[in-house]
């Protein structure tokens, strides 16, 4: 480990890309930071969301009293249609209504870049109960705006393609907010030991 030149402090080691990072501490408790960046010392983790790590945007994970650091490279995986839904042609049908219509707009452009940032620790948690009700009526949703991609993209009508777009849009809003509602329900039932699939 080096050292700083100054001091008998062990310099951190990153290597400044975003991540997700999920910390348990010692009593059991998750601590989700998504779009972070992350750097170790011998002592201790260290999290941020600026990867010039100031303090009063930093997170510290003493070694000692942190039982695990799981840490995730943003891709696929990391997004609730994956975690849910898995890989296949609802992903599938999902990212073409994403590049065909929702990324051609600014607003559709916010709405996808949201998605990305809060995506990574609500998909961790509904990985972790696959089984779980709020999961499975997550997939569902999923399931459905799939199957209106589909229609969307096998239709020859512009009408119905806009129709369409706009209700996906709507549901797209509708499944992001039922997602974070289902992390945090799951968060709050692991919180407390209650926690069913």
């Amino acid at each position: 480990m080096e050292r700083d030149e100054d001091s008998d402090t062990p310099v951190e080691i990153g290597d400044n890309r975003e991540k997700h990072v999920t910390a348990i501490t010692n009593e059991g408790e998750h601590r989700d930071h998504g779009n972070v960046y992350l750097r170790h010392s011998e002592t201790a983790f260290v999290v941020s969301s600026d990867s010039a790590f100031p303090d009063e945007e930093t997170e510290r994970y003493a070694k000692d009293t942190t039982r695990r650091v799981e840490v995730t490279q943003h891709h696929s995986a990391c997004f609730i249609t994956t975690a849910t839904a898995g890989d296949g042609p609802t992903l599938d049908a999902l990212r073409a209504f994403r590049d065909d219509a929702l990324i051609r707009s600014p607003p559709g452009r916010a709405l996808v870049h949201l998605y990305e940032i809060v995506s990574p620790p609500i998909a961790a948690t509904l990985a972790r109960h696959p089984h779980a009700r709020t999961t499975r009526f997550v997939r569902w949703l999923i399931e459905r705006c799939a199957s209106l991609a589909h229609h969307r993209t096998a239709s020859h009508s512009s009408i119905v393609q806009s129709v369409l777009s706009i209700v996906l849009t709507a549901l797209y809003i509708i499944g992001l907010c039922c997602a974070a509602l289902s992390h945090g329900w799951i968060r709050l039932s692991e919180s407390s030991g209650s926690v069913t699939d």
